[in-house]
């Protein structure tokens, strides 16, 4: 396990400022971040690393500064990781180099790469981009960025995350085959294999060791159009769709652009075989076949929190859980924060978001899990259970001390490590160097397990103390900030920026959190020759 990527050196990380932050992301990763020279590209040079978890090739210990850190307090060993005081020393020291000239390299995508990525672009829009601490994936530690505007979210999934590697961390798995499935629309065909035929339009696939392995057919029938205002204009009296599955290996590639190659270049053999009309030739996001499962087991004696035991956390978790497995208004808020993480992660990977929250919200769905013995046809994504643990038991551990708190989230995930935009904007090069370049596997299990951390996290302070005490002191914080932008864009003045946090406590102490109360304690802060005449607030 690599120290440095757990424990007390991130400790109070959340502390530091900005540029300490980027600094000591610096010095974790000086093989990541090492200002590139002239000649190189303007991409990350990173060297591919064997697992998701590992630690990059050159490590902390190994830079120039950490040596004179050891040198300078007589410890030749720095192979069991430092800690945050280390750190401290190291972040002033890189400071006090000088040698930080250009912009910190996780930033805005350039509005020239951003032209050529899509049509008619006018601009960029940008997320902040933090870290998910405390994480241990498979017995292995990792930090994983997230990209996201919505406050408290990071810190309630590293706090999670704190708790449930506080015992042994999570638990993910996820298929060997990294598949999609392309599906063309016909009439009549019969189930032949076709792979040979097929495989010629992804050649480049086949090469890398993937391509068409299998072919299914599944007959759906066609029935009234939904809407009552609906005027047939069609001849075709058709009373089935064929629609032919093509299964594809995409090997480390999300596979969306090769799976609609795929079945528009088959969509003309198979119509010559039956005579059929082609239909839609398109890929599908939703694939049960690439499903990847997080889990966690934490004794009941850990998770106190707050002034609760243990006991009463599980307690009141599985209640709230059990609400949602009921009543799809919970249900959907549930899988809501699930996704806040799941698609933070993605969006800081350069991940298509869209299409994996699509695929979320249809798995909630009892029908496509095949399951209808539910009377509720929309579920949570996640389940929680308490179960009595036998080695403990074998151990004359009695009563709660044997009892177990698990949860599970279990995903079909389908996310891309080669191709894509990823190479595109460099932002992605270096959240993906983070995590330790994982592959398409590596990377789904990452972003399952930080699910399960999201969902836990929100049902543990809703079942406690309530989300709106830790949230709303950051969203006081953010409504502080655009009050002061506004006074400083009406006056031409600036104001300190320790301001935001002296306007944010006020507010939270008043009960009040708006842009007319920040307004007012500024106001309130500043001689009368100076308030701000910020009418448009």
């Amino acid at each position: 396990m690599n120290p440095n990527l757990h424990g007390s050196a991130w400790s109070g990380f959340y502390k530091k400022t900005l540029k300490e932050r980027q600094n000591q992301l610096k010095i974790t990763f000086p093989d990541l971040f090492d200002p590139p020279s002239p000649a190189t590209s303007i991409a990350p040079s990173v060297s591919p690393v064997s697992s998701v978890y590992s630690t990059p090739l050159t490590s902390i210990c190994s830079s120039p500064i950490s040596r004179e850190y050891s040198e300078e307090n007589k410890s030749n060993d720095t192979l069991n990781g430092i800690n945050n005081e280390q750190f401290n020393y190291l972040i002033k020291k890189l400071e006090s180099l000088n040698i930080d000239q250009d912009p910190f390299p996780i930033k805005g995508l350039d509005e020239h790469i951003a032209d050529k990525m899509i049509e008619n672009c006018v601009g960029t829009i940008g997320l902040p981009v933090g870290l998910a601490l405390n994480f241990i994936i498979n017995e292995k530690p990792i930090i994983i960025p997230m990209a996201v505007e919505e406050p408290s979210v990071i810190a309630a999934v590293s706090g999670a995350a704190k708790t449930i590697s506080s015992y042994k961390g999570f638990t993910a798995v996820a298929p060997e085959r990294n598949s999609i499935i392309a599906q063309v629309v016909l009439l009549d065909i019969p189930q032949n294999s076709l792979n040979l035929a097929v495989n010629k339009f992804c050649a480049n696939m086949v090469k890398r060791g993937g391509g068409v392995f299998d072919m299914s057919v599944r007959r759906i029938s066609r029935t009234n159009n939904r809407n009552k205002k609906h005027h047939p204009i069609s001849s075709e009296n058709f009373r089935e769709w064929l629609v032919v599955h093509l299964h594809i290996d995409v090997c480390d590639a999300m596979g969306a652009n090769c799976a609609s190659t795929v079945a528009e270049g088959v969509a003309p053999h198979l119509s010559e075989l039956t005579g059929g009309r082609i239909g839609l030739r398109i890929l599908s996001n939703l694939n049960v076949e690439r499903m990847t499962r997080a889990s966690f087991r934490i004794p009941l004696s850990l998770l106190s929190y707050k002034s609760y035991t243990g006991k009463e956390v599980a307690a009141r978790i599985i209640e709230a859980y059990e609400w949602a497995e009921i009543d799809h208004y919970r249900a959907i808020t549930h899988n809501k924060g699930i996704m806040n993480g799941i698609d933070s992660v993605a969006l800081a990977a350069g991940q298509d978001w869209r299409a994996i929250e699509a695929s979320a919200h249809a798995w909630a769905c009892d029908g496509v899990r095949g399951d209808y013995s539910q009377s509720n046809n929309y579920r949570p994504l996640t389940t929680y259970w308490i179960e009595k643990d036998d080695q403990l038991a074998d151990c004359r551990k009695e009563g709660d001390d044997c009892l177990m708190f698990c949860g599970e989230l279990e995903l079909p995930i389908t996310v891309g490590t080669a191709g894509g935009v990823i190479n595109t904007n460099p932002v992605y090069l270096y959240n993906m160097g983070i995590m330790g370049n994982p592959n398409a596997k590596e990377l789904s299990m990452i972003m399952v397990c930080i699910g399960l951390a999201q969902n836990f996290a929100a049902l543990r302070a809703l079942a406690t103390e309530g989300i709106q005490r830790g949230h709303m002191k950051l969203h006081a914080t953010n409504i502080a900030f655009a009050a002061l932008r506004c006074y400083e864009d009406e006056t031409n003045s600036s104001r300190p920026s320790h301001d935001i946090m002296s306007v944010a406590r006020r507010m939270i102490e008043k009960g009040s959190i708006t842009l007319t109360t920040a307004k007012e304690l500024i106001e309130e802060s500043l001689p009368k020759s100076q308030i701000s005449q910020c009418t448009h607030m």
